[in-house]
């Protein structure tokens, strides 16, 4: 029996040595190594005579595979993907909506980036998405001020001759718009002259694309305004804006919930350029706005 119980015993201890280790692999088990996904950036290209510019500031990568949605990812992006084998793969391009870095969003008015890639654990597919604006988005203007007759002349404050047409520091092109501003005349409200309906008829989305540099805040907005109404019917709502910028920069401003709390049926757009007061004095005596390629989009 005690001759038994040895071998028992001898038996037993290689079992006993291997459960620690089967209990390890069932605490911390292997983990899957992923395929990897870098984005550098975007190419947008545009239609120069009916789309305008093809600047953009696409801060953000939205990932999809094979229809799921997988999540979003600040540009350049190096993202992990466990979804291994031959996928189809749905990259669209986000922005931050009026400039707010909390407010990303996925821009609905640029063509999903879609290809099909055979993904291999720990290899890294580089992909750099060329993209276009959607066939069937409206371009309700576009004002580049590369031509006579600028489509800001509805002066409401300050003067029209606080608008001048450069050729020298522009932002691409021939020429860019300049505002001045000074104690004398520190603000400029000037609206579109001409009124824009249906701009939310097909969908929701309105937005507003704007190049600038600037010296002081700019705010934008809409005035709504009944069909054939008379300045007392009109609305206006001056709120997403920019900042202060020494260098050229592009904003897209989300126009959408403008137009639906001002409800009406036809729209301009709006900005209003002013030297802040700070203390009860104008915050510098001169100031300037650049602007260029300024576009109305909706669906």
């Amino acid at each position: 029996m005690k001759k038994n119980r040895k071998t028992l015993k001898r038996q037993l201890w290689p079992l006993l040595a291997i459960l620690p280790l089967a209990a390890c692999d069932i605490i911390n088990p292997a983990e899957d190594v992923p395929a990897y996904l870098y984005v550098p950036d975007f190419t947008l290209t545009t239609n120069a005579i009916t789309e305008g510019s093809a600047s953009e500031k696409i801060t953000d990568v939205w990932l999809s595979v094979d229809g799921g949605f997988l999540g979003a990812y600040t540009l350049p992006a190096l993202i992990p993907v466990l979804e291994l084998g031959g996928r189809d793969i749905a990259l669209q391009a986000g922005i931050k909506d009026n400039g707010i870095n909390s407010t990303p969003e996925i821009y609905p008015y640029y063509q999903d980036f879609r290809v099909n890639r055979t993904l291999s654990p720990g290899q890294v597919d580089t992909l750099r998405p060329a993209i276009r604006y959607r066939d069937d988005v409206q371009f309700a203007f576009i004002e580049n001020f590369e031509r006579n007759g600028q489509i800001f002349q509805d002066v409401r404050r300050g003067s029209l001759d606080q608008i001048q047409i450069i050729t020298t520091d522009v932002f691409e092109g021939s020429a860019s718009g300049l505002i001045t501003l000074d104690s004398a005349n520190s603000v400029l409200e000037v609206a579109t002259t001409e009124r824009f309906s249906g701009l939310a008829s097909r969908s929701p989305f309105v937005y507003l694309e704007v190049n600038y540099k600037s010296d002081v805040p700019v705010l934008f907005g809409l005035i709504g305004n009944r069909k054939n109404g008379i300045p007392s019917q009109e609305v206006i709502i001056l709120d997403p804006g920019f900042v202060p910028k020494a260098e050229w920069n592009k904003i897209y401003f989300n126009l959408s919930y403008l137009i639906n709390e001002i409800n009406q049926e036809e729209y301009q757009v709006v900005f209003q350029a002013f030297i802040p007061i700070e203390n009860g004095q104008f915050s510098r005596k001169q100031a300037n706005v650049w602007l260029d390629n300024i576009k109305l989009l909706h669906f």
